[in-house]
Parts: C-alpha cells; structure tokens; sequence
C-alpha cells in the first residue's frame, strides 16, 4: 500500500473531527438551517446514548450481582471435569510500578477461585527501570510458590520499537513460548490475558472465563472482557480526576451489554490459539488493545468476536504525587487513550488488503463503532455545550427566524432529558465502589452526588482537549511519545 493512502487514511479522521467541531461557527454564516438540523439531530443523538449508558448499566450491574454469586467451580465440575487442564498465562506488563501496587494485583491472582496453580504469571518489565529487577525478585520470592510458573522478563527497546505495553509484551512472548515448550503445555487449552499492573482482577474472573472458554465452540476466535472500574483508590484522587473515572467505570459496566460492536481494552483474555494465529502484539503502537482487537480480526477473516465477562476489574484511577500532577497525569493518560484515532487508519487499510476474505458487514459494524468514539472524541463537548448557542449569536438574521429562535430551546429540552439518565449512573457508581474509607468525612457523600455539576469543565479539559491534541499531532504528522500513567500506593511524595 502506497504511502500516500496510508497517509491520507491516517488524516481522514482528524480532518472530520475538525469539520464538524468547527462547522456550528463557519457554517452558522453559509448553511445556518442545516447547521440548526445538524445540532438537534446532534442532541437528539446524544440522548439516545445517555438513555443506552443508563439502562444498560442498570442491567449489567445485576448481571454483574448474577454472576458474582455464581460457585463456577461448581459448574465446571459437573460439566467440564477435566477443566483443570486449562492454564492461564497472564502478562503484566510494567514499568515504575510501586512494589504495593504490583503486590495487590499478585495478590488478587493468588486469591482465585480458579487454582492458582493452573496460573502462570509473566512480570514483564522494562531495562530502563533499574528497580524493576529487585522488585520483581523480592514478589518472585513472596508468590512463586502459589502459581504454575512465575516469569520474569526485561524488555530492552530495540531501533523502530515504540515504548510501552505492546513492545514489551511482543518481547515477553518469546520467553513464554520456551516456558510452553519446557513443560509441553497443550496450546489448546490455554488462555493469555494481558493485566494492566494495577488491576485487580475479580477473584471468580478465572473460574468465570474457564467456563465461557470451555463451553463455547468457537473459543479459538473469541476474546474475553471484564468491565474495568477505577475504584482502588477513588476516594483519594481529586474531584475533577473522580468524576472522569466514575464515567469512565459506569460506561465499562454498560459496555458489557454491547460486546458485539465491542473491543478488548486495558486488561482482556483471549486463546493461545488466537493470540499465536494473530501474531501476537505489534512493537510499533501506543495503544495496543483496540490495534490488536483489530489485528485479530483480520487475522480470522472477520469471525473473531468479543464475549462479556459480567465481573469488575478493579483499576486505579489516575493518581500523581499531589493534586496538579494528578490533574497533569490524567490530561496525559487520555490524550494516549485518544490517539488511538490511528487505529481507524490500520483498520482501513487491513480490510483494503483482506477484503475479499473478511465479511463487509462485520467490518462495517466494527468500523462504525470505533469512528462513533473517534472521530466525536473531541466533538461532542462542543456541540453539546455551546452548540445550540453559537448560530443564533453569530447571525443576527438567523436568530429572528422560527429556527434560530427556537434552536436553544428545544436543545435544552432534549439535553435536560438526558440528565435524567444521570441518576442511573449515580445509582450505579455507589454500588459499585467500594465502601468509604473511616478517614473519608461523611458530607463527603454529598460532594461525590454534587461532583456532576462539573461535567462541562472536566468534559472540556478531560474529554474535548486532550482529544482535540491527539487529532492535531496525527494531522501534523506529529507522533505522540508513550507515557506511562504513574502509579501510587497512597503514600505522597
């Protein structure tokens, strides 16, 4: 594929996203009444997904209830007797991690339904981290007696390799497959699951996954995913960070009830099988779940697919050393969720080359799906919020009509509908977290309900910004450099 094309679908995406951010200004002189349309039907859109987030994070979360309760062992016994055949191999890619943290998630894997003797856990560090080895020894020595195998690797950055959890997982894979090869383990009946280093993972999520992997035909192209929550250390970040991960935990939750449209992210599972077919994780991407969801369904004609995992994963919400830093941190941690916008330019041209082997319209649905969250990234703050006020301030002769007069009305009467849809989400979030800490001072509650209330600055800042960067770079033909989201245990520096 020509150079050019690869640049010019890397730019598509960015180019719409400034088209339509920027049309309720320009457009508002030239095409007033199709701007007008464009914004209403933009509202009447974003309720429609207000309405999805809230009721289907009412009915995952008692899924969710469900499934907790649930004695997989139990089930896999009387169904699948010879379920302990099945090994997990679960890579946790770090670097500067603080020993506690990586203690908690070993801790969680130590802790399964699942025995943990079928696990075996690949610490995957980088060598510019001159305290990983001594941590990674020190954990060896508390936990490598409780699983199957316990890996440790050092990724050294080669020329043309770009920093971070693809590149570092690419490079832990050849250490595994000789551990595979040493204790010839059945590659049919196994699973590899990339860990996010400060995830802990439910303690019935392996038991969980045993059963969904044994019971479905098609396991050699399915991928498993729990819904990530950001509650380990919710109740200390600062309120703007609080807000943004508390959106972010409803909408894992509710996301669960749409795998079909769906993608893997941050901490997922899939089948060796799978994952060795795929190729394993690219070393040249930043964000690798999606590029390797991608990679994956191409790699089987289209036929891979997602399955819900209906259990929590429990993450950390953005923490830095004091309150800035935190703030500073989670800028940073979207503007790298955000430029995953490159993904649409891989997939483009993946289904340019495997296009008479992959089904259109799966890959349509899959498309839609990821240009919905790209390419309005950093669109929906300013339609949403100023929107419906800039037409009619801009032109006098719109604001006298029929349109113009009515458009903030009626925009205020759908967007006001949509609030109402917020209670499912607080509903949720308090179920969901886990309970206040003693140091936490009860009318604390009351600022965790009036946190809402700074939806359009955070949105702005957390949501449109950093989106608005990450589109901007790849038009400039700027790439983004990897920046690992720092890690606390609750002790500031």
């Amino acid at each position: 594929m020509s150079r050019f094309w690869i640049r010019f679908s890397e730019i598509i995406t960015p180019l719409l996203g400034w088209f339509l951010l920027t049309a309720p200004f320009w457009a508002s002189f030239f095409l007033p009444t199709i701007v007008v349309y464009f914004i209403l039907i933009f509202d009447i859109y974003f309720l429609y997904k207000a309405a999805t987030l809230g009721i289907n994070s009412i009915r995952s979360y008692l899924k969710i209830r469900q499934t907790t309760k649930i004695d997989w062992l139990q089930k896999l016994a009387k169904k699948h007797n010879d379920y302990e055949k099945v090994k997990h191999i679960v890579f946790i890619p770090t670097y500067k991690e603080p020993l506690a943290v990586l203690d908690r998630t070993l801790s969680f894997l130590s802790e399964q339904e699942f025995p943990s003797k079928n696990l075996v856990i690949v610490l995957a560090g980088e060598d510019r981290d001159s305290a990983f080895l001594p941590k990674a020894n020190e954990l060896k020595v508390k936990f490598e007696n409780n699983f199957f195998g316990f890996l440790i690797t050092v990724h050294t950055l080669k020329e043309g390799e770009v920093a971070g959890k693809s590149s570092n997982q690419n490079y832990a894979v050849g250490i595994v497959k000789d551990f595979i090869a040493e204790k010839n383990l059945d590659k049919d009946f196994l699973t590899l699951t990339s860990c996010d280093a400060d995830v802990s993972i439910h303690p019935k999520y392996f038991s969980n996954v045993t059963y969904l992997f044994l019971e479905n035909p098609n396991r050699y192209i399915r991928f498993w995913q729990g819904a990530l929550v950001f509650y380990n250390n919710i109740w200390r970040v600062p309120l703007p960070v609080r807000v943004v991960h508390t959106l972010y935990s409803v909408m894992g939750v509710a996301e669960l009830m749409r795998a079909r449209s769906n993608f893997i992210y941050s901490t997922y599972t899939g089948s060796w099988v799978l994952l060795e077919r795929t190729g394993f994780w690219d070393t040249d991407v930043i964000s690798e779940d999606w590029h390797l969801f991608f990679k994956a369904f191409f790699a089987t004609d289209g036929q891979v697919e997602l399955e819900p995992v209906f259990l929590p994963l429990y993450g950390d919400a953005t923490e830095g050393p004091n309150y800035w830093s935190s703030l500073l941190a989670q800028y940073q941690q979207n503007r790298r969720w955000a430029w995953g916008v490159i993904d649409i330019s891989y997939a483009l041209s993946q289904f340019i080359k495997h296009r008479k082997s992959v089904s259109i319209p799966n890959f349509i649905l899959r498309f839609i799906r990821a240009m919905e969250q790209h390419l309005l990234w950093p669109v929906n703050w300013w339609v949403i919020t100023l929107g419906a006020s800039i037409p009619p301030l801009l032109n006098t002769e719109l604001r006298y009509t029929t349109l113009g007069f009515y458009l903030p009305k009626l925009s205020g009467i759908i967007l006001t509908g949509s609030t109402v849809f917020l209670i499912c989400i607080i509903i949720i979030d308090w179920l969901l977290r886990p309970p206040r800490p003693q140091n936490i001072k009860k009318p604390f509650i009351i600022v965790t309900i009036l946190q809402y209330l700074t939806l359009p600055i955070t949105g702005f800042i957390f949501g449109a910004l950093p989106g608005m960067d990450a589109h901007t770079r790849l038009l400039f033909g700027k790439r983004l450099e990897y920046k690992v989201t720092e890690k606390f245990d609750g002790k500031k520096k």
